[in-house]
Order: C-alpha cells, then structure tokens, then sequence
C-alpha cells in the first residue's frame, strides 16, 4: 500500500511542475510581445493624432488668418497690434481643448509649445504639440539625435516653414526613438499677411 501511496504522491507533482514550465514560457513570450503591441498602438495613436492635426491646421487656414508665425513669448505683442495669427489660434484652440485633446503616448503630458526652439525644460519636454518655425525642425530637415529623443519622443510638430519661397505647414510626430513619422500634411500659406 505504501508503493502506491509514493507513486501517486510523485504522479501529482509531475503535472504541477509541467504547469510551472508551461506558465514560464508563457511569461517569456508575454514579455516579448507586450512591448512591441504596446509600441504599434502608440504609433498608431500619433499617426492618427496628427491626422486630425493636420485637419485643424486647415480649417484655421480657411479662417484667413495671418501666416505670420507668433511665439508664445511673443504673444503679447501680437495681442497689442491686434494681429490674428495662425500659431496664436491653434496653440489657444489646442489648449483650450476646443481643437480637440492630445496627448504625448510617451510621457503623458497634455502641454502645447508655440516657441521657435525645442522645449528643454523638464516640464516641457515631449509635449503632445510642439508649433515652431524653426527650418531645422522642417520634415525635410529633421534629424534624430539624442536631443531629440529626449525632448520630442511622441510629440506632434507643426513647423512653419519656407520652402523654395513659398510658406509652408508642415505636421507630422516624432516616434519613440526621436526619428521623424511619414508627413500627415504640408499645407500651403496663402495670404493673410
């Protein structure tokens, strides 16, 4: 009686240990695969982010506004000549949720930038919106380095650029790895001025 006892006492702890192994492969395989799900939605989130970007920059177009580009710390020069520009509208509309609310997938911030050069302070760093006109920030322009990773890692940019004469808005994100996305837009400045 004992034998069968100690034979059926090792027949349950084989199944139990087939299930601990089982349960670490799928762990492993979770681990890989998360990541990377994780890292396609996220794209996916900008990629469709600054779609309905691109479609609020040319509806404020249609508003006939001036294509001057304003900076927030200009601002309050631009509020004294009464001058309706472009950058000053949609940075307002953004923050005011009236164009909508985004949010940078990477770091969480809600924080939209109308300045020239990137945001370096920590609280501003990858925003969800960067507005600048800055050329080196144009899409044709842009270059990936460590500071760019570091501050625009998921952040939509609108650059007001000249190209060959002619104004231009440019919208597309920095992914994760502070590399430009494809070109959601590059809407034409008429006017305005």
């Amino acid at each position: 009686m004992r034998r069968r006892t100690a034979e059926s006492g090792h027949g349950r702890r084989l199944p139990a240990l087939q299930l601990l192994i089982v349960c670490a492969i799928a762990g492993v395989v979770a681990a890989l695969a998360i990541p990377a799900f994780g890292g396609q939605a996220k794209r996916s989130i900008l990629r469709q982010n600054a779609q309905t970007l691109a479609l609020q920059v040319q509806t404020d177009l249609a508003l006939d506004l001036s294509t001057v580009y304003v900076a927030d710390s200009d601002g309050a020069a631009a509020d004294d000549d009464d001058i309706q520009a472009l950058s000053t509208e949609l940075s307002g509309a953004l923050r005011s949720r009236a164009a909508g609310r985004f949010v940078n997938p990477f770091s969480g911030s809600g924080a939209v930038v109308c300045a020239g050069a990137p945001p370096t302070s920590s609280d501003l760093a990858r925003p969800a919106v960067w507005i600048t006109d800055d050329q080196h920030y144009a899409y044709a322009q842009f270059k990936s380095s460590a500071v760019t990773r570091s501050q625009l890692a998921g952040t939509l940019v609108v650059a007001f650029v000249t190209r060959d004469g002619v104004g231009t808005v440019d919208v597309f994100f920095v992914d994760g790895a502070g590399e430009r996305s494809s070109l959601a837009a590059a809407l034409a400045l008429s006017g305005g001025d």
